[in-house]
C-alpha cells in the first residue's frame, strides 16, 4: 500500500487486478458485438437471412444503448461497481455463453446478441467510476484510457481471430471459444473485483450527488454541455466510420480491413501514451483541442488522398486513430472532474449515449470530406470551454 504524504490519499496496488479484469469484460463485449463482421456472408448463408439481418446484430448494441442508458446508470450508482456494473457483466458472460448453443436458429442467436447489447451501457458507462473510485488524480485519464484501449482490443481480436476459427472449424466453434471467454471473464470479475478501497485514493472519492437530481445538475454546467456536442461529433464519426469503413474506403482499394485496423492500432497507442501525458501534465482541454483540430485536416486528406496513395492513407489511417481516440478518456475523465460530484457514471452514461446517437446519425451519410467539416465546427467549440483547473479550485473551497 502507497501514501501520498502530501494529500493524505491511500493508493492500492490492488487497482490494477479490478482494471485488468474490467479490461478483460470491456474486450468481450466488443468481440461480441463485431464477432460476425469478418465472415457476414458465409454467416448470412449459415442462418438463411440476409445480410441486413447480420448487420442487424451489431447495429443493436448501438440502438439499445440509447434507451437502457440511464437506467445503468441509476443502477450503476445504487449498487455500485461491482453489482451495479455486474449486471451487464453477468449478461455479457451468460448470453455470449449461450450464443453458442443458438444452432442455426436465428431468433435465438438475435437474443442472446440483444441481452448483451443490453448488458452493454452497465460496462461502458463505468470507466470513470472505476478510475475515480481505485486510481489516485495522477492516473485516473490513464485508466479510464486503459479501459477504453480495452475495446479496441477487442475489435481487433474478433477482426484477427474470427475468420481463420471460421475457416479452421465452424461458426458454431468461433461461437464456443467467444463464449467460453465471456463466460471466464464474468466469473473472475464477480469473484475478484471490488467495489471500492477502505479509503479514498483522489479528492473526488466523496459523496455523490443523487443520480436523477445530477442528470439535471450536468445540463446546467456550461462546459458540460460543449463536451456534450464534442462526443456527439467525435466519438459519432468514429463509431460511423468504423461501421461504414468499407463503404467509405472500398473505392480506394479492395484493402478497407486494413485503415480500420490501422486506425484502431493507433488510437490503442494513442489512448496509452497521450492519456498518461495528460495525467502528467494534469490537463485535459488542450488535448481535446488537439485532437479535433488535428482530425480535421487528417480527415480531409483521407478523403481525398486514397486514390493516389495508399501508402499514405495508412500513414494517414494511424496518425488519425492515434490523435482522435484519447479525446474519449480525456473527454470523461474531464466530465467527471468538471460536474462533481454528480456520479461519474452519469456523466460517463450521458457523453457515450450522445457519441452512440452521433453514431446513427453520421452513419445515414458517411463521408470523409463531411466529417473534416463537422471536426473544424467542433474544434472551434472546443476552444472555448475552460480547463478543469477551475473547477478543481472551486470544489476543493
Amino acid at each position: 500500500m502507497e501514501k501520498n504524504e502530501n494529500i493524505s490519499f491511500v493508493i492500492f496496488p490492488y487497482r490494477w487486478i479490478v482494471l485488468v479484469l474490467f479490461m478483460f469484460v470491456g474486450i468481450m463485449t466488443q468481440i461480441i458485438w463485431i464477432t460476425f463482421a469478418p465472415i457476414m456472408n458465409e454467416v448470412a448463408g449459415y442462418y438463411n437471412v440476409s445480410s441486413d439481418a447480420i448487420l442487424l446484430l451489431a447495429a443493436s448494441f448501438m440502438i439499445i444503448y440509447i434507451p437502457v442508458n440511464f437506467p445503468a446508470c441509476w443502477l450503476i450508482e445504487k449498487y455500485g461497481l461491482k453489482w451495479g456494473t455486474g449486471i451487464g457483466v453477468t449478461l455479457t458472460g451468460i448470453f455470449g455463453f449461450l450464443r453458442a448453443f443458438t444452432g442455426p436458429n436465428f431468433l435465438f442467436l438475435l437474443l442472446c446478441q440483444t441481452m448483451v447489447a443490453i448488458g452493454q451501457p452497465f460496462v461502458l458507462n463505468s470507466f470513470t467510476k472505476l478510475a475515480v473510485n481505485w486510481f489516485p488524480e495522477e492516473e485516473k485519464v490513464t485508466a479510464t484510457g486503459l479501459g477504453t484501449m480495452a475495446l479496441f482490443i477487442g475489435i481487433i481480436i474478433a477482426m484477427i481471430a474470427t475468420y481463420p476459427l471460421y475457416e479452421t472449424y465452424s461458426i458454431e466453434f468461433v461461437l464456443l471459444v467467444y463464449g467460453l471467454l465471456s463466460l471466464i471473464s464474468m466469473v473472475l470479475y464477480l469473484l475478484f473485483v471490488r467495489d471500492k478501497p477502505s479509503q479514498p485514493p483522489n479528492p473526488y472519492f466523496r459523496e455523490k450527488t443523487f443520480q436523477t437530481k445530477g442528470i439535471k445538475n450536468l445540463f446546467m454546467n456550461r462546459d458540460f454541455n460543449l463536451l456534450v456536442f464534442l462526443l456527439f461529433t467525435g466519438l459519432g464519426i468514429f463509431n460511423a466510420l468504423l461501421s461504414a469503413i468499407d463503404d467509405i474506403f472500398s473505392r480506394f482499394s479492395p484493402d478497407t480491413g486494413i485503415i480500420g485496423g490501422l486506425i484502431i492500432v493507433g488510437g490503442i497507442f494513442g489512448a496509452v501514451i497521450l492519456s498518461s501525458l495528460s495525467d502528467k501534465l494534469g490537463k485535459r482541454k488542450i488535448f481535446l483541442n488537439v485532437a479535433l483540430i488535428v482530425s480535421t485536416p487528417l480527415a480531409l486528406l483521407l478523403g481525398v488522398t486514397g486514390a493516389g496513395d495508399f501508402v499514405l492513407t495508412l500513414i494517414l489511417a494511424f496518425i488519425f486513430g492515434f490523435i482522435l481516440v484519447p479525446a474519449l478518456p480525456v473527454g470523461l475523465t474531464y466530465a467527471a472532474e468538471i460536474t462533481h460530484p454528480v456520479p461519474e457514471e452519469s456523466s460517463n452514461g450521458v457523453l457515450m449515449m450522445f457519441g452512440q446517437l452521433g453514431g446513427i446519425l453520421f452513419l445515414i451519410m458517411p463521408n470523409m470530406i463531411l466529417f473534416a467539416g463537422v471536426f473544424g465546427i467542433a474544434a472551434i467549440v472546443s476552444l472555448l470551454m475552460k480547463d478543469s483547473d477551475a473547477y478543481k479550485l472551486k470544489n476543493d473551497q
